[in-house]
């Protein structure tokens, strides 16, 4: 960018500066009203942890088994890297720099590792033996393009140390926590859940009504092939490896289309959302889908400057394996679409061949899923739009929740960017965006509606069109759905703003004056946010003791009946109390993984409330549950007793007494943990 004359400091910019300043002190402290870096509670929590802390008991076989783990998923990650290799030596993209070529390898690897399981699945050679010989010969073609290329790798990490060591700690510190066995809600309710099944019955197949699983699954195939290879520790690993590829990508566009002097700033932004890392622990697929939406998005800018059909195909089919994560990726091929149109509104007719490119190889790779949803479902887009087996409108009304949005309330809605950044009424609390998008968002503001947007790179307007598009989505979901309202579902556009942050900040140096740098004051605000970022992330991390289990102090059983309490002991216990042949539909509890026996999940908490709405009494429903082979049911009382008392619309029960005769008369109590799950055997 050429050398501008330092701005006249007039009044009005004086008080512009002044009241941005105001507006640091404010984000930065509002955010850490609502998100407390530490509680007493969690004091409380890591003080009464002391003793567990000393308690070190080495074990080979706990290391030896964490070991294992790691390889496991490197193994996998050289495959995927080799696999992508030698798509792009196909694909032929010129100027690549070696931590572009492996960002890119890696994003079509792991997506061909998927795709080739799903295939696997399908055709019911879910089979140990057969994925590991599969996996092998995978892995001797991709190591002779593999390996070479890792050894180009060197020179690309942070030249500070500050910041090299801030990255690393933050990044082990979630590593530790990805080591552990899976405890996050979604991994026990689906992620992880239909990989089992499958596993278990050694073919992917329909007639399971978790309607998640007809989800795009992506992800979950490489969670399947992990798991069949060592274990699903392993499988939440792959997650965990999407982190660093994010970092990777947002260095790269912070480089390559915004000219960065330090493009390791914008990877400080990201890290410093705690979503980020508290994701990378989960066995979820959010920080796949946002690698997929951006490097498609970043693909495409390279395709602006360069016009080489084969960026358009790469940007294409990384579309279409994001589209392969998840529904809500719809936004990203609109977005490419649109973009190609607007690239030849002039010469419309140049446009075809380019957006038919885009089109194809968008579509060829998406279509796998699409298609499985149709056979399966009767449904390609399952359970939206055109319902399809096990669905109706009474399960849609119940899935959509509509009308617990906000609504069309103007002031909420103008207020909405700073409640999604404080993180208030947010469904997943334990998923925040951190300080600094807000801390930013009026300097955002300067920058795209004024005339200073002239300054910025060729690649920030487009992608802050994006940015705009998923969160309009994004809004529009909240308005209808207060189970939309989860910030981790706004993650692409987070990234993509990182990039953009980083440039605003160097251009902050443009409105230094001799008496105060707005640049230096605002680093200074994002290294106390950073260090309150770490501070935190340890107040949360240090009651788990991961290394407890790494070592071989905590056995596995111990970790999960510290987390998940009561729940992993009701799950557990059901294949000690109940025959083998026993089928268990579970009432207001969606998660099953645990569950070594039958057990039928209420995947979306309206299972009484649907039976209620089909049979209207007790006796018909425990009739209809025989008929289907059930034998028992599992009740969470917790949740029975929350939706009851808060009268959740479409998943409480309707008539009390329904549930009351259906108890009475038709299920007599096995057991029940504390009272917080009952366990009945349905009578005749």
């Amino acid at each position: 960018m050429q050398e501008e004359q330092k701005p006249k400091f007039s009044v009005w910019l004086w008080i512009g500066i002044v009241a941005f300043v105001l507006w640091l002190f404010y984000s930065l402290s509002a955010y850490y009203v609502v998100q407390k870096p530490f509680t007493m509670p969690m004091l409380t929590e890591i003080m009464a942890a002391q003793g567990d802390w000393l308690r070190f008991t080495l074990s080979g076989t706990a290391v030896f088994r964490t070991t294992l783990d790691i390889l496991t998923a490197l193994w996998l990650a050289v495959v995927a890297l080799g696999t992508g290799l030698w798509l792009l030596t196909w694909l032929r993209l010129p100027q690549l720099s070696p931590l572009e070529e492996a960002l890119y390898a890696f994003g079509l690897g792991f997506g061909t590792l998927g795709l080739l399981t799903l295939g696997l699945g399908l055709l019911g050679w879910l089979e140990t033996a057969v994925l590991y010989t599969i996996t092998i010969l995978l892995t001797l073609a991709a190591l002779p393009k593999a390996l070479p290329h890792v050894r180009r790798w060197r020179g690309h990490g942070p030249t500070s140390r500050l910041v090299r060591g801030y990255l690393f700690l933050v990044t082990l510190l979630a590593l530790s926590l990805a080591l552990l066995p899976p405890t996050s809600w979604d991994a026990l309710f689906y992620h992880l859940t239909g990989p089992k099944l499958y596993l278990a019955a050694g073919q992917i197949r329909p007639g399971i009504d978790i309607p998640h699983l007809n989800f795009p699954s992506l992800l979950e195939m490489l969670f399947m092939l992990a798991m069949a290879l060592r274990g699903d520790v392993a499988a939440k690993l792959l997650h965990f490896f999407f982190a660093p590829l994010l970092a990777g990508l947002v260095y790269v566009l912070g480089k390559r289309h915004f000219h960065l002097r330090d493009g390791w700033t914008a990877v400080l932004f990201l890290f410093a959302a705690p979503m980020t890392l508290t994701l990378a622990g989960w066995a979820y697929n959010d920080l796949a889908l946002a690698f997929y939406q951006v490097a498609a998005i970043a693909a495409l800018l390279q395709w602006r400057e360069q016009r080489t059909t084969p960026w358009l195909i790469l940007s294409g089919a990384l579309c279409g394996l994001a589209m392969g994560l998840k529904y809500t990726s719809f936004i990203t091929p609109l977005f490419l679409a649109g973009v190609v149109a607007w690239e030849y509104r002039r010469q419309w007719r140049d446009g075809i061949r380019p957006f038919l490119t885009l089109f194809c190889a968008t579509t060829l790779v998406a279509a796998p899923w699409y298609v499985k949803n149709l056979v399966f479902t009767g449904n390609p887009t399952y359970p939206f739009v055109f319902n399809g087996r096990y669905w109706d409108d009474f399960r849609a009304a119940a899935y959509a929740g509509t009308g617990t949005g906000i609504g069309l309330d103007l002031l909420a809605l103008l207020r909405l960017p700073h409640d999604l950044m404080l993180g208030l009424r947010d469904a997943s609390a334990d998923v925040a965006t951190g300080p600094l998008f807000l801390m930013f968002l009026p300097l955002l503001l300067v920058y795209s509606l004024t005339r200073w947007h002239k300054r910025a790179p060729a690649a920030m307007r487009p992608l802050l069109i994006f940015v705009l598009l998923q969160y309009l989505f994004w809004m529009l979901g909240v308005i209808s759905s207060a189970g939309l309202w989860q910030s981790r579902l706004l993650l692409p556009a987070f990234v993509i703003l990182c990039p953009i942050l980083a440039w605003v900040l160097d251009d902050l140096s443009w409105l230094d004056h001799p008496q105060f740098s707005l640049r230096r004051f605002a680093n200074m605000t994002i290294a106390l946010a950073l260090t309150l970022g770490l501070v935190s992330q340890l107040a949360n991390w240090l009651p788990r003791a991961p290394w407890n289990y790494v070592i071989g102090t905590d056995s596995r059983e111990d970790v999960l009946l510290r987390t998940l309490g009561l729940h992993y002991q009701a799950t557990a216990d059901l294949a000690e109390i109940l025959p083998p042949d026993a089928v268990v539909v579970f009432l207001w509890e969606p998660r099953s993984y645990y569950c070594a026996v039958d057990c039928r999940p209420d995947s979306i908490l309206d299972t009484f409330a649907h039976l209620e709405y089909l049979y209207r009494n007790g006796d018909a429903i425990a009739d209809a549950w025989l008929a289907d082979g059930v034998t028992h049911v599992l009740l969470f009382q917790t949740g029975f007793e929350f939706v009851v008392e808060a009268q959740t619309e479409r998943i409480a029960p309707r008539d009390m007494a329904v549930w009351q005769s259906l108890e009475q008369e038709r299920l007599h109590l096995v057991t029940d943990w504390n009272g917080a799950y009952k366990l009945y055997e349905i009578t005749r």
